[in-house]
């Protein structure tokens, strides 16, 4: 039978309402989609969790301890201004001084924004508390830079003295005479230092104002200046009258300008005398860093910690990141980890009368300070130092003098040996025989020293790599002719040699190793040192990195050809020992009976940019170290070589990404069958589960 009219109609009127019902939810479902994406693009709308065990970011160990020793009231001061600031970063800073004023209760932490008016007795406050921390310096600035101006007036008027009666001899003296040019040079000097003066003058009211503007004098900037002044006219002064000895020791002299220079002489040498003694005591007051901390407020971002005996500036950059040159936010690391490490850093620099000096030592032609195409260089160990406030320096052997600390001042001496690969001959060259005569001097002078090894190509050709003259004082043997090598395998199934020691596991019984314990570290090109067969008496040995035997590790001596055609292990090659390529070594000093420490490493690029500075997107336009237990070793490395034993701990590098630790293989196999089996067999049981409710 046929359908009625009627209910062809019905049919389609309901077709035609459900096409319309299903149109509807899909228009609905995009709407809803693109109003969430509106959204969720809007940065003050999105909500971050923390999923972390504790809920919390938390403090390194280091900062830990350094934080539970504090005495006295401490500030830390941050001055930006909000709206130029990333709601993120803003976030994460303040994150970041709440665990500060939770860890202990000396501290106190302050935010600043010089445009908001609720902020502004913050922001006295904290000028009222500069002044008065640096109360006595200021007095003694003042007093010095006062005693330089009235040096400066004094030296005006013997100048307007001097230049009337040059002006007078002038006349007095033809111009066929031999000093004649002389003469009128001295004239063109005397009217261009009373120009100066008034230069002067106007720099230092420049440097010394202090309005809503400037909120601090610059002192340093007025001191160096008048200093500099003051020096460099007292030594003219003594240049023009060893010009007049020369004068008068011509018989054929005129006798005006014999009676001149009789007179000259004495005044000039009594001005000069005079200037020298102005400018010494500016030259020997102690740096004061209230006046750049006085320019950083008034940019308005910075970050200041007060302690009870002086403050320290955070430079802007270090906590808040710049906007990159094409306009786009950099890509940068978490900011909890970056703010932790520069504010502990600054609470320790005010806690010691001098911070370490760093000097990385090497014999290279150029600077290994700056970036380089290949990465060869030494940027990234030098802005983490920076960062940590230690005071660095780079030594060019034949290139410029050894550094001289400051007295009382810890020095730590970095070797970087020459880059194998980029050798332009087997045979050191002269300037690298000169760097190991500076280390081997460095040792014998009882210094603290990080030495670090490559391997050589002489071993192969029959003959003894100088390197290995080094280090028979301190009982050790590098063995420079073999290079560890380990097999892997790629993702794609391939077998791939690797010339680099990774690991994580790092030896127990010293406080460096327990620092890095846990975080990756890399050794390009590791070689091995062991215990010499003599060692001398005091002297004492501690492992810090040991690589373990496995099948897929030998010691290669081809090790410089490539590693595609490295040939499998033999039996000679093959080591069933833990091979050490890091030791502490501690033994008696050479000079006055103390302890001498120093580090030897089988390695010579793990602290290059290459290795020690290589990241990986984190994700969240973050970026996170993948060898971070470079830079620990560095900075545990270089507490302990400096004697500052109670600062080697876990730092802040280790926090600038959560890592996870102590997985097994069977944790692994656990949760590979977790995610392969358990979780689509429960998604396809509980389908089950429904159907069958739906059935009955």
């Amino acid at each position: 039978m046929n359908p009625t009219p009627a209910k062809s109609a019905g049919g389609l009127l309901r077709q035609i309402g459900l096409g319309l019902n299903v149109t509807a939810f899909m228009l609905g479902m995009i709407a809803l989609a693109v109003v969430l994406n509106f959204f969720a693009q809007r940065e003050n709308l999105r909500l971050r969790i923390d999923s972390t065990k504790t809920r919390a970011y938390s403090l390194s160990e280091q900062t830990q301890i350094l934080l539970a020793d504090l005495q006295g009231e401490w500030t830390i001061a941050i001055v930006m201004v909000e709206a130029n600031v990333d709601r993120a970063v803003r976030r994460q800073v303040n994150e970041v001084l709440r665990r500060f004023t939770q860890a202990s209760p000396r501290i106190t932490a302050v935010r600043i924004d010089p445009t908001d008016p609720a902020t502004l007795d913050d922001y006295e406050a904290l000028l009222a508390n500069l002044r008065v921390i640096y109360k006595d310096r200021i007095e003694a600035y003042e007093t010095a830079l006062k005693q330089g101006e009235q040096a400066i007036g004094s030296f005006d008027l013997f100048l307007q003295q001097l230049a009337g009666r040059l002006d007078t001899l002038a006349r007095d003296v033809q111009r066929d005479d031999p000093i004649r040019a002389e003469l009128d040079q001295l004239l063109g000097i005397v009217s261009l230092r009373q120009q100066q003066g008034g230069q002067v003058r106007l720099e230092l009211d420049k440097a010394m104002r202090e309005d809503d503007t400037r909120p601090v004098r610059d002192y340093e900037t007025a001191r160096s200046l008048l200093a500099a002044a003051l020096s460099g006219w007292a030594d003219e002064l003594y240049g023009i009258a060893r010009m007049f000895d020369r004068w008068r020791a011509d018989p054929k002299l005129n006798p005006a300008v014999r009676a001149f220079t009789g007179w000259a002489k004495d005044e000039l040498d009594q001005q000069a005398q005079a200037l020298a003694v102005v400018a010494d005591p500016l030259k020997r007051l102690p740096t004061m860093e209230l006046g750049t901390i006085g320019r950083q407020i008034e940019r308005g971002e910075a970050a200041v910690v007060v302690g009870p005996g002086g403050a320290a500036l955070i430079p802007s950059g270090q906590i808040f990141p710049q906007v990159g040159a094409t306009g786009g936010a950099n890509v940068t690391f978490d900011q909890r980890f970056r703010g932790e490490l520069v504010i502990a850093s600054a609470i320790r620099s005010l806690r010691v009368e001098h911070m370490p000096m760093v000097v990385f030592v090497h014999a290279q032609e150029d600077s290994l300070f700056g970036r380089r195409e290949t990465s060869i260089d030494l940027a990234g160990a030098v802005g983490m130092l920076d960062v940590s406030r230690y005071q660095v320096q780079e030594w060019i052997v034949m290139q410029g003098d050894r550094p001289t600390p400051r007295r009382g001042q810890a020095v730590v001496w970095v070797v970087i040996p020459p880059p194998v690969l980029e050798r332009r001959s087997l045979a050191p060259t002269r300037e690298e025989y000169a760097l190991i005569d500076a280390v081997k001097r460095l040792i014998a002078d009882g210094e603290a020293v990080m030495l670090n090894f490559t391997p050589s190509f002489l071993p192969k050709f029959g003959q003894v790599d100088p390197w290995q003259s080094i280090t028979p004082v301190l009982g050790l043997d590098v063995d420079t002719s073999r290079v560890v090598i380990e097999k892997l395998r790629d993702e794609q199934g391939a077998d791939v040699i690797q010339r680099v020691a990774q690991m994580t596991d790092f030896a127990h019984g010293h406080p460096i190793a327990a620092a890095v314990h846990g975080l990756q570290t890399s050794f390009d090109l590791p070689v091995v040192v062991r215990p010499a067969e003599l060692i001398p008496t005091g002297v004492r040995h501690t492992d810090l990195a040991l690589i373990k035997p496995a099948p897929h590790r030998w010691l290669e001596t081809d090790w410089a050809v490539n590693p595609a055609s490295i040939n499998q292990p033999i039996d000679r090659s093959a080591f069933d020992e833990p091979l050490p390529i890091a030791v502490a070594v501690e033994r008696t000093h050479p000079i006055d009976g103390g302890l001498q420490r120093c580090i030897v490493i089988g390695s010579g690029g793990w602290l290059m940019s290459y290795l020690a500075d290589r990241v990986v997107d984190a994700g969240g336009e973050r970026v996170m170290l993948v060898n971070p237990g470079n830079y620990e070793l560095l900075l545990a490395s270089i507490a302990w070589l400096a004697g500052q034993d109670e600062m080697i701990a876990p730092s802040a590098v280790s926090q600038q990404v959560s890592r996870l630790d102590g997985i097994t293989p069977a944790v692994r196999t656990r949760w590979r069958w977790i995610a392969v089996v358990v979780m689509p067999g429960g998604c396809l049981m509980l389908g089950a589960v429904v159907w069958f409710i739906r059935r009955r």
